[in-house]
């Protein structure tokens, strides 16, 4: 279930950085071009490794769109939330203000996964439990498609920026 959270996040990452032009940000039209481009990548990928029939197809895409938007917007909350203490925002920061924000990560963490839980059983009904499997198989080897775009591609932040891992902190 990690692994769908996982392609989610890849997938968010990976609208960010292919569409950034040299030195810049993407425009929002950019991403979600490139978002929308993904997204049928990842669906015909899906319909292929799991050999979905018409029938199951009608049925299944339904409910796999739904729990997608969920998860969409649960991971948008995680984000949300650990962008709240990230970098340099922490500094500065209270014990109490520091740990409320950890907190309310800690807690989007939790409803992010939980949302493949929840949806499992739905999955069940709509399809053989071999196709199941077939789906989490799908979208771990979907996410791992993404993560060798991305090493195939690296992306530069844009000029000025320098990414808070890479400095020296003393």
């Amino acid at each position: 279930m990690k692994q769908i959270l996982s392609v989610a996040a890849c997938l968010l990452m990976a609208v960010s950085l292919f569409a950034q032009p040299q030195g810049g940000r993407p425009s929002e039209e950019q991403r979600k071009k490139e978002f929308e481009r993904i997204q049928a990548e990842k669906i015909a990928f899906i319909t292929q490794e799991l050999d979905l029939t018409p029938e199951e197809a009608q049925v299944f895409w339904p409910v796999y769109n739904q729990c997608w938007k969920e998860m969409l917007s649960a991971n948008k909350k995680k984000m949300d939330a650990f962008g709240e203490f990230r970098g340099d925002k922490a500094e500065g920061l209270s014990d109490a203000e520091l740990e409320k924000k950890l907190n309310a990560y800690i807690q989007a963490n939790k409803a992010s996964s939980q949302v493949m839980a929840d949806w499992y059983p739905k999955f069940k009904q709509v399809l053989p439990l071999q196709k199941v499997a077939k789906l989490y198989q799908a979208e771990e080897a979907f996410q791992q498609r993404m993560i060798n775009n991305l090493r195939k591609h690296p992306q530069r932040p844009p000029q000025g920026e320098i990414p808070k891992e890479g400095k020296d902190k003393k």
